[in-house]
């Protein structure tokens, strides 16, 4: 854990000014014509000039201003040498999401946010995250550092606050979430009206102001998460998680509890991910330990059918050429 105070004081303002500026950024280009590209054959993973210019923003001043930290962004650099290398990363590592909520942007749609977590040996020690708002400045910053609360603009946000899940309130799900997942019948009340976004970073602002009552998500990357999870925590609020093969919640604390012993590399940090759960501190353990996957039938079925599956697969694998697993006779084609 961080103890100088005074350099979490610089590190915080460092990052709600570099938020402010990414905001800028976006907003030059939101609802304006420019080039997209597409990570994936699908094109359902975008990534536009606005992600790669913010994100340059982004890097160079943190190399400016603090040239011993590290540097973790979405969009892959030429210049992030640690991201090709296994050495150790720094103490110091800025997780960034340059925008968080691309196909929103791309479509018009103003619910996306600009994410900075500072993590310190895998703690969140400091975050700043950019978010789209109706007001004269057009978004605001939400900001924080470890004990010392959140801030919208310097002025203190809280969690939403009850003893069970309101069923008038917003509450954030993932996409399909209901497909997979039911709740137990320990959930007394209904789990409220529910949205999904289509951004991590921008739902977990939105559940550290109060706007929504709590909310879920699916394995998050760690840029997606770590501004927003902090703003969370010091909004008076509780994040749990899962790490790995584990089956039981947790309140979340480092982000890769094993730092201190085996530092990760920057590489191998692009492919943390983990599922969480936000909100106050009553209602976000109820929530996540209420959790149960659904039964599907079809499911069931791939599961208990996995077995002749695989063993069809290597018949196949090791039938002669021109003949098939079954065929008894000579091959006619």
């Amino acid at each position: 854990m961080l103890k100088d105070e005074a350099l979490a004081i610089e590190i915080e303002a460092a990052a709600t000014e570099l938020a402010r500026g990414a905001g800028e950024i976006l907003a030059g280009y939101f609802g304006r014509q420019f080039t997209v590209e597409y990570k994936d054959k699908e094109q359902q993973d975008p990534v536009t000039a606005a992600d790669k210019a913010c994100q340059e923003y982004l890097l160079g001043e943190v190399k400016r201003r603090f040239p011993d930290h590290g540097f973790l962004g979405e969009e892959t650099s030429g210049e992030e040498d640690s991201d090709d290398s296994t050495s150790p990363a720094p103490d110091f590592l800025w997780v960034v999401d340059p925008l968080d909520g691309t196909t929103n942007f791309v479509n018009g749609l103003p619910l996306f946010a600009s994410s900075i977590g500072v993590l310190y040996r895998g703690w969140p020690v400091v975050s700043a995250l950019y978010v789209p708002w109706p007001k004269p400045s057009g978004g605001f910053v939400l900001h924080c550092r470890r004990g010392g609360g959140c801030f919208a603009d310097g002025e203190p946000v809280s969690v939403y606050h009850s003893d069970q899940p309101v069923s008038n309130r917003l509450t954030g799900f993932p996409a399909f979430f209901t497909h997979h997942v039911r709740f137990g019948r320990e959930l007394p009340n209904p789990f409220g009206q529910m949205r999904t976004t289509g951004s991590v970073a921008y739902e977990l602002a939105m559940t550290a102001c109060g706007v929504m009552q709590y909310s879920i998500f699916g394995p998050s990357r760690m840029w997606d998460m770590a501004g927003g999870a902090l703003a969370v925590l010091e909004a008076n609020g509780m994040v749990m998680t899962r790490f790995g093969k584990e089956k039981q919640w947790h309140p979340l604390e480092s982000l890769v509890p094993t730092w201190s012993n085996q530092p990760p590399s920057v590489k191998e940090l692009r492919h943390w991910a983990a599922p969480l759960v936000a909100g106050n501190r009553q209602v976000t353990p109820l929530i996540a330990n209420s959790m149960r996957r659904r039964f599907r039938l079809s499911t069931k079925f791939r599961l208990l059918t996995r077995p002749f599956r695989r063993s069809a697969r290597k018949s196949k694998r090791g039938a002669p050429p021109g003949r098939s697993p079954a065929s008894t006779g000579p091959s006619t084609g």
